[in-house]
């Protein structure tokens, strides 16, 4: 009789720890960690527009705004639906230049701007090589790219509608650095008078806007997710912007107060973008098939089973003793 009670309390006790140790492994993408790894694989998401309240959106955000100014394309229109075929990537390193380059002055300035800007640049000895001895910071990131169908209500056109990038810096703490080394060159750029004299000035940037210009321009996140999102704005010292899980809540201003929550999935690209009002209500939802649920209905399934199982072999000794 004994040695059967310790074979049961040995074979509940191994079951028990093997359920853990699953358990475990499916949950390690939430653990926290100082590493953090890209989670980019090729393959396509679709996103559709859930819902657009235009008289709402119009008396919270902007009454000269849709959502079409955020996102190319008919993403004012509720069903409408745009894709992205993430193509493939490179490990590569920027420099100072390239942050500066590839990140700010395409957000700020056109094709014509840019090139005047960065003529005069070069005759006051704002070259590359400068501004590199200066600003020596060196960047790991991953680029990618990505082909991309505008929101549409029709079917898809046969060749994408353009070619975007996708930029995911292992190191969420290199942020800060980028934003500060720009607005230290930008104050000394703003400063020249030849700079002054052509019209033109670079913008100095806080830290909520240098991330709300990064969500538009092919941003993502590295696993752990949530733990990368809250060091990223945490480093940055985002003053309107928290991190819940894997989501980016931002207070903004328009009419009234609303709030944007972006979502990223097990990919690290965005799964959900969505606009509330003042009172919490939905006025524009995104969604894609870029989500987190299927992990998470893994993980809670084999947690059920595992104690369904525990459970079932406690309750079947004890009729056997009865």
């Amino acid at each position: 009789m004994r040695s059967n009670k310790r074979k049961t309390r040995t074979s509940l006790l191994s079951l028990t720890i093997l359920s853990l140790f699953l358990i475990g492994i499916l949950s390690t993408s939430i653990v926290a960690s100082t590493t953090y790894q890209h989670t980019l694989t090729k393959g396509t998401d679709e996103f559709v527009v859930d819902l657009y309240n235009d008289a709402e959106w119009k008396n919270t955000v902007d009454s000269s705004l849709t959502p079409s100014d955020w996102f190319e394309g008919e993403a004012n229109i509720t069903n409408a639906k745009s894709k992205a075929t993430l193509k493939g990537w490179v490990s590569t390193t920027w420099d100072t230049w390239d942050v500066f380059t590839s990140i700010f002055m395409q957000e700020f300035f056109n094709v014509t701007e840019t090139f005047i800007l960065l003529l005069i640049m070069d005759s006051q000895g704002y070259n590359e090589t400068t501004i590199n001895t200066n600003y020596a910071n060196n960047y790991n990131l991953l680029f990618g790219l990505q082909a991309v169908w505008n929101y549409t209500t029709n079917d898809y056109e046969e060749k994408p509608s353009s070619t975007e990038v996708v930029i995911a810096f292992p190191d969420p703490l290199k942020y800060k650095l980028m934003l500060d080394d720009y607005n230290s060159l930008a104050e000394d750029l703003n400063g020249n008078l030849a700079i002054q004299f052509s019209g033109l000035s670079f913008p100095n940037v806080s830290a909520d806007q240098f991330l709300w210009q990064l969500i538009f321009s092919g941003f993502a996140t590295s696993e752990p997710h949530g733990n990368y999102l809250e060091s990223l704005v945490n480093e940055l010292g985002c003053e309107n912007t928290t991190v819940s899980g894997s989501t980016l809540v931002i207070e903004r201003y328009g009419i009234t107060n609303y709030t944007v929550e972006i979502s990223y999935g097990e990919r690290g690209m965005m799964s959900s973008f969505t606009v509330k009002d003042i009172s919490g209500s939905i006025i524009y939802q995104i969604t894609s098939s870029n989500s987190n649920w299927l992990f998470y209905l893994i993980l809670i399934i084999v947690a059920i089973c595992s104690i369904a199982l525990v459970a079932f072999l406690i309750i079947r000794k004890k009729r056997l003793h009865r």
